[in-house]
């Protein structure tokens, strides 16, 4: 007799895996489609903010996620949400938008796809002209005349603070996660991850956690913090717990670095509270978010070893990671892949919760395939 629990856990690694692939979807020479999706969701938070589109923030990144999913893996997604509970649900917002009940969500997540085309196309040709300063209101003027925010809308200020916010997380889709460089784990890809990329996983791992086990979290709440929880890697790159910095000064510098790249957007207040929430891990909200942006990472760490990408222990001489103490005791009892250390590192994390803990369990014994 099949075991439900780790059923569920399989269908839910599933699901994350079809965004997962969107990471290695190259729809130019540096772009993934995971990127676009993350700029899409930017603008989402940055438009919602200045012009309350929609009342749920949540709802609408979700449906970007599915509807880029569905373009791009339509007969493996349905196969997949018809085991989930939420499934139906989900199948609805991932179909296209002309067959659907019109109604706010789907409209404002199908234009926010289509701005992020237009702001991207921009910023490609306006960088290869020198205009490349964000803060510079000459290359907002010129996004403006180019017709950037015809449909947007028609406030200057606003419209300025959307296209900085916009501009500044655009840095995340040319940033490799640090795990995953040199100076840690060298990962041997012809390219790394980037930060937005692993934001766009933990949305998905969220969506899908969610719906298959119940932690008591508002989902919506969840999806639209996890979509800015990386916002302080802008001004300050990711920090990893093996890099010479305690975690009081870590955060310290990322709530400087938060509030900077928000700006003056509306919604700064709630966006800056949310993320110092995050960190805090004191609500269910916070907790669940936190455990998706771990979980994540040590699928992320098991994909790359799985595909060959991670050197052997026995080849990590310059990795910074094996200087700590607590790593060298791993390798001491038995840790010979990059993934024992990953999971020997984490495993305390998800304590709390067995449905996790689990998880993790079949993620270490198992080949997880891109």
């Amino acid at each position: 007799m099949k075991d439900k629990e780790t059923e569920k856990i399989k269908t839910v690694l599933s699901f994350y895996m079809l965004a997962n692939n969107l990471k290695y979807l190259i729809v130019d020479e540096r772009e993934s489609v995971a990127n676009q999706v993350y700029g899409s969701m930017i603008l989402a938070t940055a438009i919602n903010s200045e012009y309350k589109r929609v009342d749920n923030l949540g709802e609408t990144i979700r449906i970007i996620l599915l509807k880029t999913i569905n373009d791009y893996s339509k007969d493996k997604l349905f196969s997949i949400l018809k085991k989930m509970d939420k499934g139906k649900e989900y199948i609805a917002k991932s179909s296209n938008y002309e067959n659907m009940p019109c109604h706010s969500y789907n409209d404002f997540a199908f234009d926010c796809i289509e701005y992020e085309l237009e702001m991207e196309k921009f910023l490609n040709v306006a960088y290869q002209k020198g205009l490349a300063s964000v803060n510079d209101k000459k290359l907002y003027e010129t996004a403006k005349n180019y017709g950037l925010f015809d449909e947007i809308g028609n406030d200057d200020k606003k419209n300025l603070e959307i296209f900085k916010f916009y501009c500044l997380n655009t840095v995340l889709k040319n940033k490799d996660r640090s795990g995953w460089d040199d100076y840690h784990w060298n990962v041997s890809a012809d390219r790394r991850e980037k930060i937005s990329e692993h934001v766009v996983g933990t949305i998905a791992l969220a969506a899908a956690l969610d719906s298959e086990f119940d932690f008591s979290a508002n989902l919506d709440e969840v999806t639209s913090l996890l979509c800015i929880h990386e916002l302080g890697e802008i001004e300050i790159g990711y920090i990893t717990p093996f890099d010479e910095i305690t975690p009081e000064q870590k955060e310290e510098i990322e709530h400087k670095a938060i509030i900077e790249v928000i700006g003056d957007l509306a919604d700064k207040e709630k966006m800056a509270k949310s993320i110092f929430e995050f960190d805090e891990r004191k609500s269910n909200m916070a907790k669940f978010a936190y455990y998706c942006d771990k979980l994540e990472a040590d699928i992320q760490a098991k994909i790359y070893q799985d595909m060959g990408y991670q050197h052997p222990l026995t080849e990590q001489d310059n990795n910074v990671v094996l200087k700590n103490e607590k790593v060298r005791q791993m390798v001491t009892e038995g840790a010979t892949t990059a993934f024992d250390i990953w999971y020997g590192w984490d495993k305390d994390i998800y304590k709390d919760s067995k449905v996790l803990t689990k998880t993790l369990n079949y993620v270490k014994n198992n080949r997880i395939k891109k």
